[in-house]
């Protein structure tokens, strides 16, 4: 029976490890994660944190302002260039603070201030989109990864994940209108992770069990 405790803790750590070291996490305030890759426009400071596992969580996050719609023109952005091509799931995180019950998300290679027109019939959307859809944070998901997408990147091309207030008022769509706080937007993280392939899981799992096994063997 302890051997195989001893077994099962060793697949758990290294697999933590491996999945632990292939996430990207963008961050949108100063002394945060890769916060590089992050710039928005008509944001400001927040004191809420982003505390979900990886985060600094005593940094604060980022908001857009309230009592007027501004659509894809006010946005964060959070980027990512990929070394590897491949399947990444995309998650985002946000502070307990309110947001909007239906943020515009997008995955795009363009401009954030594009010349497109997105789903919801605003101009100036985003250039290259490849996954768009809303999230909705208000009051609700805060402080753990809510996934948005996955989508297969390549090495070497710079994706961005955009957020903004996406429906214009009154919204004559097939969705409530977000009327709730304006249109006020909350940034706080984004994070790319890789999505192994069924073979290299196999091989991965192999590996492990191999491991833990001649570790067993020197412990009789």
């Amino acid at each position: 029976m302890k051997k195989l405790f001893v077994l099962a803790a060793v697949l758990l750590a290294v697999s933590a490890i491996s999945a632990s070291a292939q996430d990207f996490i963008v961050e949108c305030r100063s002394g945060g994660l890769n916060f590089a890759n992050y710039t928005d426009s008509g944001f400001a400071n927040s004191s809420g944190n982003v505390t979900a596992p990886g985060c600094t969580g005593t940094i604060g996050s980022r908001y857009s302002g309230t009592n007027l719609y501004f659509g894809p023109t006010r946005y964060a952005q959070f980027s990512f260039t990929p070394s590897v091509s491949g399947w990444y799931q995309i998650d985002l995180a946000w502070p307990s603070t309110a947001g909007q019950i239906s943020t515009a998300v997008n995955l795009y290679t363009g401009a954030a201030v594009g010349s497109s027109t997105d789903i919801w019939g605003n101009t100036n959307a985003p250039d290259g989109i490849i996954a768009t859809g809303t999230m909705n944070m208000y009051y609700v998901n805060a402080n753990v990864w809510n996934t948005f997408t996955t989508a297969q990147l390549t090495a070497g091309t710079t994706y961005k994940v955009g957020i903004y207030g996406g429906y214009k008022t009154p919204y004559t769509g097939g969705v409530t209108p977000d009327d709730t706080l304006a249109n006020r937007v909350a940034a706080g993280a984004v994070k790319f992770s890789v999505v192994p392939e069924p073979g290299s899981l196999l091989a991965l799992g192999s590996g492990l069990i191999g491991m833990a096994g001649m570790l067993l063997r020197r412990k009789a």
